[in-house]
């Protein structure tokens, strides 16, 4: 009985564990070269962050903003291309496939390489996030683009709660096949 309890109490806390996660491990962190939400140029850096920070003023998000409503956009250079112009835009595209554009910030020099604002994003159109950089060995200016699109809140809970979900199972299995032998023993020793 003892040692059920024990077992109980683990899969408590390893539960709750799963479910206390800092809400920043769902969001949007820089994931190395392979990371959607930046770009190389050269051995420089451009890079998108989305807050939302009516719900959440830590966590960035980036292919995927989980509310709808207002989002902060921000969209920043290393420090070696703080000197050159960039300009933003947003464009939605609905069902149809027809595009507007949404925002669009000047093609100009940013203060320490940062351009933000704040936009208003809703469900059931594609977006994307478009950034043209000035460079100085180039006449026209590069440009980059950052699909993303908003989704329900809830899906960033999936991933967590099927991880909680297998590991619960599989301590239930241990403690079923725990039980089912030591019984088996105890028929023996008999």
């Amino acid at each position: 009985m003892r040692r059920a309890r024990r077992i109980s109490s683990f899969l408590a806390v390893v539960a709750t564990l799963c479910l206390v996660l800092p809400a920043s491990s769902w969001g949007h962190r820089d994931r190395g070269p392979g990371d959607p939400c930046r770009r190389e140029v050269g051995a420089s850096l451009l890079h998108i962050t989305f807050y939302q920070t009516q719900f959440d003023p830590v966590t960035e998000y980036c292919e995927e903003i989980p509310r709808v409503g207002n989002a902060f956009l921000v969209v920043d250079v290393t420090p070696d291309l703080w000197e050159r112009p960039f300009g933003v835009e947003l464009v939605a595209a609905g069902e149809s496939g027809q595009s507007s554009t949404i925002l669009s910030l000047p093609f100009q020099v940013y203060e320490r390489g940062v351009a933000n604002t704040e936009v208003v994003v809703k469900a059931g159109l594609r977006y994307e996030v478009r950034v043209m950089l000035g460079l100085a060995e180039e006449r026209e200016p590069r440009k980059f683009a950052f699909p993303f699109q908003v989704a329900a809140w809830y899906k960033t809970l999936v991933g967590p709660a099927l991880i909680t979900l297998g590991v619960v199972i599989v301590l239930a299995v241990s403690v079923i096949r725990y039980k089912l032998t030591a019984r088996s023993r105890e028929e023996l020793a008999k």
